[in-house]
């Protein structure tokens, strides 16, 4: 899979002026980013992995590694680092295994669970209704929408009307295109210009566009867009921050590893290790007292 430019670097080197130029020498991972709490190890859980996973030793989980702090690349360009990194492997350290990281779009994980290219996916995913017919969720992560803009704007976005005769930036198979998609008729019923989509494979391409002011405002997670403003606040800003939605682990409709793996992030937040990791990525505020499990439905 062709790998995009990591984020953070291609928003210092706009900000310098060396667009272009290349990323530079990668250099090694930062051990503070790869060190991690673990999951305690329950060998009764492990006997009841699929064998195919028990054999490989490890869960082949997808992730979009471009969307940070939740999941990118860290300084050797090769290691996949952040919130939804240490959460795979805790949950996978329940079971007594490894994980193998699948790099992957935000509109390929659930097509690819159903072909059963990956075991599990931790890519800040919204159990909509639609996803839901096609897979298993369970919930460890209270997110939202935010709404990131040039540091050289002001204008705010408190709601969709805000967004009318703007060009806005979103990632193709995202929640946020969905949203806006059934959204369409917001400006037309306040008499105002529509807002233009532009759609976009990933977040670290929608970022460069708005940095290049190729388009208005990003939409997409909290996490991604108060994590870039608040690294790089001499070129972004937070225009405002829509309704809560929670995050869920996907898994394949009926998969026989939903329960398990619904026990298994019980138990991460049972004892403190799913609240030590929020804290590492200063997700804090963004936890869940529980998680359910979200059938698949027809």
């Amino acid at each position: 899979m062709h790998r995009t430019p990591r984020l953070v670097a291609a928003v210092v080197l706009l900000g310098s002026g060396l667009a272009g130029c290349g990323l530079g020498t990668a250099g090694a991972a930062d051990p503070a980013l790869v060190a991690r709490p673990h999951g305690r190890c329950d060998p009764a859980v492990n006997a009841a992995l699929p064998e195919p996973i028990r054999r490989r030793g490890a869960f082949r989980v997808a992730m979009v590694p471009d969307t940070p702090p939740m999941a990118y690349y860290a300084e050797d360009d090769a290691t996949i680092v952040g919130f939804d990194r240490d959460m795979s492997q805790a949950v996978a350290d329940v079971f007594c295994v490894g994980t193998d990281p699948v790099p992957t779009n935000v509109d390929a994980v659930v097509p690819g669970l159903a072909a059963g290219r990956y075991d599990m996916v931790l890519a800040s995913l919204g159990p909509t209704g639609e996803r839901r017919k096609r897979a298993d969720f369970v919930t460890y992560y209270n997110g939202g929408q935010g709404f990131l803009a040039s540091r050289s704007t002001d204008f705010p976005v408190n709601s969709y009307a805000d967004l009318c005769g703007r060009a806005v930036a979103v990632v193709v198979g995202s929640v946020q295109q969905s949203q806006l998609e059934e959204a369409t008729g917001t400006c037309a019923e306040a008499g105002r210009p529509a807002w233009r989509l532009s759609l976009f494979p990933n977040g670290s391409a929608a970022v460069l566009a708005l940095r290049s002011d190729r388009v208005d405002v990003l939409y997409f997670s909290i996490s991604l867009t108060q994590y870039v403003a608040s690294k790089s606040p001499a070129l972004f800003r937070l225009a405002g921050r829509y309704k809560r939605a929670v995050v869920a682990l996907g898994l394949a409709r009926d998969s026989p590893l939903t329960g398990a793996v619904h026990e298994a992030v019980q138990r991460l937040m049972a004892d403190g290790t799913y609240r030590t990791i929020l804290a590492k990525w200063g997700l804090q505020e963004n936890s869940l007292d529980g998680t359910e499990i979200l059938k698949g439905r027809s």
